[in-house]
């Protein structure tokens, strides 16, 4: 009887010490918080880890003039018993530190090391946008917040003035059959009612609207007389909605967008807007 007893005893505690393989499965730890990200300076490289199906929280900042697209770099990308074939982590993209979906901008995924665009969409000037990352399994990463080929936001665009040439400019992304992807924004102050005419050198496909606000969605002005040829080394003359000239003292808001059908930098210099008279 005490044999049977002793035999059941070593069963139970036998039976305890037995851990599953989920049990023993080391998740790992992320970097920052949801209310203490990491800060990301643009520009620099820096070293992180996820954990396994969780996330790590950071943060950057644009510069005064930081205004245009920004791109992830995720380089060394290590997560070697990842769930998921298709990612192993997906970067999320906010406007505030709340990560929520109503400040959500983008999301992609990154299946090995990579570059993310965020759909090529610019981002402001002096703004701290917020980023986290989930795993599909415990890793670790260099990341590197850049800016990238597209001037200018809708909030904060490029300002040019009349006469004078812009130089330095340029816009990235690319044209797909239902839609596009990379523009640069600018506007300009007329002094008189008047005809002005765009010019620039650009060796790609480009394109150009003019808008009477900053939304750059609606205002429009009508293409037949304020719009651009797609092309390279664009020319126009913005002649108004009716044809007799754009309003005096007023701004107006330029759109340039990419044409290409893979994904480019295109620069241009010498992007002068001026009254014809």
């Amino acid at each position: 009887m005490k044999k049977l007893f002793y035999f059941i005893i070593i069963l139970i505690f036998g039976a305890c010490s037995i851990t599953t393989e989920e049990d023993q499965t080391d998740y790992g730890t992320g970097d920052g918080s949801a209310s203490s990200p990491v800060e990301l300076i643009v520009g620099t490289a820096k070293d992180g880890k996820v954990p396994k199906w969780g996330y790590s929280y950071y943060k950057f900042t644009t510069s005064s003039t930081g205004a245009g697209s920004y791109k992830l770099s995720i380089a060394s990308l290590a997560i070697p018993e990842s769930s998921s074939s298709s990612s192993s982590v997906i970067a999320y993209l906010y406007s505030g530190s709340g990560y929520n979906s109503s400040t959500q901008l983008d999301s992609e995924s990154c299946a090995s090391s990579c570059t993310l665009y965020f759909n090529y969409e610019n981002r402001d000037a002096s703004t701290t946008y917020y980023l986290r990352l989930y795993g599909y399994g415990k890793g670790t990463y260099t990341l590197n917040m850049q800016q990238g080929g597209s001037e200018g936001s809708k909030n904060n665009p490029v300002a040019l003035t009349l006469g004078e040439a812009h130089t330095g400019g340029k816009v990235e992304g690319y044209y797909y059959y239902w839609g596009h992807r990379g523009n640069s924004y600018y506007k300009f102050t007329t002094t008189s009612a008047d005809n002005y005419t765009l010019s620039m050198n650009n060796s790609d496909d480009l394109d150009c609207f003019l808008f009477t606000n900053s939304l750059f969605s609606s205002s429009y002005v009508s293409d037949t007389h304020n719009g651009c040829t797609v092309g390279e080394n664009l020319s126009t003359t913005f002649k108004g909605s009716s044809g007799a000239g754009l309003t005096a003292n007023t701004t107006y808001y330029l759109m340039i967008e990419q044409k290409g059908t893979t994904v480019n930098t295109t620069t241009y210099d010498n992007m002068t807007v001026a009254a014809e008279g």
